[in-house]
């Protein structure tokens, strides 16, 4: 699943990171590179997960466009952003559920696996043979015991102050997916039986809930990458301030569209963010212009959205304002109303007959369109209204 992929590949790319330049100081806003001096972030508030450590005037660069911007624990990285956009929110990668030696340009790992051995053992989690659990291809991983208040608040305290003393916004947990990778199930502390998948679940909504709730008494949000988005689990969801599946609309039509407009209907219903993760490169104007649309339909306080501008930059300049009603359907497409605009998405395969708010006539978008509404200016994927 592409949520664990993404989990693992960060967790390897220490090689990558001997490759990295910069050292992450600090970055005087006096000193901005001229290309992106006068940059002015776009409207949409974008998202950016980074995989080696850009050099002080790439950060200066990246805090120009990104509102949002994800990382390793690189030290004084939030620093030198913040020195050249102190309105830039920096997010640390963190692990709930695993403990592991720190590598540069890794999450940071639960707690000192060393450490747990020595002090709390009560709080690793062992396979009905006796041997700790780990994920395929770490065996040197160990997974804890989530379910084990103690060991959470000691999580959340070392969260804290990690991330107090580096200067992040808040954390994204990498691992708090639906798709669990074991060699050996864990025995589940609580039956003496091998863990089940709903024990997992109910297990990691109830953990995530109870280190939100630390973060957030200490000013730290929580961001959890929770996919598969064909598992909806609304407890998860409602544990933390956004929720990310590690992909976006642009290139979904049809099941697969629906199936991702659901996920994120659940966090829009219990008012939690979407990182909506539309960032390949070679997307058309076709694909971002639908895929802008679709995240706007779910996008709310906290969201996100991940693409690449380059020459479109002035389609995420879009503004359609603030949400004023929940997404309805019309026709097989859905519509939602902003207070200077609106946004249609016909995710289907026949055409749709819509009527924007607004609007004084209706008009019919193709299969596969979009239409973003700003002050009356209509910005379409595809055919244009009729």
């Amino acid at each position: 699943m592409r949520h664990v992929r993404r989990l693992l590949l960060i967790a390897v790319c220490a090689a990558a990171a001997a490759a990295c330049n910069g050292n992450g100081g600090a970055v005087s806003s006096e000193h901005v590179p001229a290309r992106c001096a006068a940059r002015a972030r776009p409207a949409t508030p974008m998202l950016t997960s980074l995989r080696v450590q850009p050099t002080t005037e790439q950060a200066a660069c990246i805090a120009r466009t990104y509102l949002n911007i994800v990382a390793p624990d690189w030290k004084g990285f939030p620093g030198g952003v913040h020195a050249a956009e102190p309105a830039a929110r920096v997010w640390e990668t963190r692990s709930l559920q695993y403990g592991f030696i720190p590598c540069g340009g890794c999450p940071q790992p639960g707690l000192d696996p060393a450490t747990v051995r020595d002090d709390h053992p009560e709080w690793i989690l062992h396979d009905s043979a006796g041997e700790e659990v780990h994920p395929p291809d770490h065996p040197s991983w160990v997974m804890f015991d989530i379910s084990n208040v103690e060991y959470l608040q000691a999580w959340a305290e070392a969260a804290e102050k990690d991330l107090a003393s580096g200067g992040w916004t808040g954390a994204v947990l990498v691992d708090a997916g639906n798709g669990p990778a074991w060699v050996s199930p864990p025995i589940d502390p609580a039956t003496g039986k091998p863990m089940t998948d709903e024990a997992h679940a109910t297990y990691l909504a109830e953990a995530m809930a109870t280190v939100r709730g630390g973060l957030k008494t200490n000013g730290f949000s929580m961001i959890a990458e929770n996919g598969p988005f064909t598992i909806v689990d609304p407890a998860q969801i409602g544990s933390s301030d956004a929720v990310s599946v590690g992909r976006g609309f642009a290139q979904l039509r049809g099941e697969g569209w629906e199936a991702l407009y659901h996920y994120f209907e659940e966090a829009l219903d219990r008012r939690v963010g979407a990182w909506v993760w539309d960032d390949e490169h070679r997307l058309t104007r076709e694909q971002r212009v639908f895929g802008l649309a679709s995240y706007l339909l779910v996008s709310g306080q906290a969201s996100a959205y991940a693409a690449v501008p380059g020459r479109f930059t002035a389609l995420y300049d879009l503004n359609p304002g603030i949400p004023a009603d929940l997404p309805v359907r019309r026709d097989g497409a859905l519509v939602r109303a902003f207070d200077s605009g609106a946004v249609a998405v016909n995710p289907g395969d026949a055409p749709a007959v819509v009527e924007l708010p607004g609007q004084t006539r209706s008009f019919t978008l193709p299969p596969g369109g979009a239409v973003i509404d700003v002050g009356g200016k209509l910005t379409v994927s595809y055919a244009a209204p009729q």
